[in-house]
């Protein structure tokens, strides 16, 4: 079991600088404010809350000071205290920024693991190293487990797309660390920049040294890829990211030549070929399993589960009684009531569910899909439809499987309940 904190951070100032390629780059800071951000938890006839807002304090918040930071540990292990006496969970403390530019970093890991827990540290990308003294430091300090984006192991592509002043000694660090705790190594895939004969030197060098897994993150550079906060402008002019299916294949080929676990995201769990493993043939079994879909309705979800969403109804909606939806926008948590303005209300049926976690109020959804003089339902999906996947822990397939069908169960619980 895992409990999380967050020690905050500005992206770009609590970091070392923007790299190239960093999505919040272009985070227009002036009209965050008047962004019509809701989502399921706004109270009536209010958009925003706290919860919906932590997306945009997320960008402008300092780092916390340290007794807030250890406040929130020591209330989330009261609540696991059984755990916490059974040395059954592990501390994952994150960042907004830079989790190695937090200046009392090295005070937080050493009374963290005065009590023996496992800790792990969330995001770094290494250019707060001046020299491997720091990495020695925290290695001797009892850190357990680290999620490091390399970008490459080339220090001359981290000198110039990550801006880094000490690329060598953050590579050298890297290595270092690989060698002495367990490290999730990420690399933002740019084409033509750090993909191809690059990106397996960088597999190779992180095979030789030990890593236990590689993320591979598909390089976003648009706004319907998920960039809410920023302007119309592509984060870097000229590049036209992977397609989810080009990216897919490369991961494959990541993961077929090397012997560390590799994983993907937008999530690809390229040896459990997950997500959506029940809609696979050699898994539909499950979905006898599933209620009967008996209300009419219309999904709404982003663009790159939209065909998932289309198979599995096709499988298990006989009477065609739902129809599916795809926006624009690539991940379904981060549509905006933008996104559902688009809609064809000629398509929509009476009863509409959002997914769960959609940045809309439902007031707001109300308004839009009425626009046709049609007053229509809103529900909302379950919270996730496959598995909440962590770098740090390997799930199985048979948990994996569990999760969804479980997903899916609730997904039609939602559609067949009245309102």
């Amino acid at each position: 079991m895992e409990i999380y904190t967050d020690v905050g951070g500005r992206p770009g100032l609590d970091c070392g600088g923007f790299c190239q390629f960093c999505f919040y780059k272009n985070v227009d800071f002036n009209r965050l404010k008047s962004l019509k951000i809701g989502c399921a938890d706004c109270p009536p006839h209010q958009i925003g809350c706290e919860k919906c807002q932590a997306l945009i304090n997320r960008v402008e918040n300092d780092f916390k000071p340290l007794p807030r930071v250890f406040m929130d540990l020591e209330n989330k292990l009261m609540q696991n205290s059984w755990d916490a006496l059974n040395r059954n969970l592990k501390v994952v403390i994150g960042a907004g920024a830079d989790i190695f530019y937090y200046p009392h970093l090295k005070e937080l890991v050493s009374v963290i693991k005065a009590s023996y827990l496992p800790l792990h540290l969330g995001y770094t990308s290494g250019k707060a190293i001046k020299d491997e003294s720091f990495t020695r430091e925290l290695i001797s300090l009892g850190l357990d487990e680290l999620s490091f984006s390399v970008f490459s192991t080339d220090p001359e592509l981290r000198r110039k797309w990550m801006r880094d002043r000490n690329p060598e000694e953050a590579v050298k660090s890297l290595k270092l660390f690989c060698e002495n705790i367990e490290v999730n190594a990420s690399v933002v895939v740019i084409p033509g920049v750090n993909d191809g004969k690059r990106l397996f030197q960088t597999g190779s060098d992180l095979e030789e040294w030990g890593v236990k897994t590689f993320v591979l993150r598909r390089f976003a550079n648009f706004k319907n890829q998920g960039l809410i906060l920023n302007d119309d402008r592509p984060i870097l002019e000229g590049i036209k990211p992977h397609s989810y299916e080009e990216f897919q294949k490369l991961v494959r080929k990541v993961s077929d030549e090397f012997s560390f676990r590799v994983l993907a995201f937008p999530f690809y769990d390229p040896k459990k070929d997950f997500p959506f493993a029940l809609l696979k043939k050699k898994n539909r079994r499950y979905l006898e399993e599933l209620p009967s879909v008996k209300t009419e309705a219309t999904v709404i979800t982003s663009r790159l589960t939209a065909p998932f969403l289309k198979k599995f109804f096709e499988l298990v909606d006989e009477s065609d009684l739902v129809n599916v939806i795809g926006v624009d926008k690539e991940i379904a948590d981060l549509i905006t009531h933008e996104d559902l303005e688009s809609i064809d209300l000629a398509e929509v049926r009476k009863d509409v569910v959002l997914p769960s976690g959609a940045l809309v109020h439902d007031e707001q959804a109300q308004e839009i899909f009425s626009k046709d003089g049609v007053r229509r339902r809103i529900k909302r999906g379950p919270y996730v439809l496959t598995h909440p996947y962590y770098e740090s822990v390997d799930f199985n397939t048979e948990e994996l499987i569990e999760h969804e069908l479980k997903s899916f169960k609730a997904l039609i619980d939602k559609l067949n309940l009245p309102i």
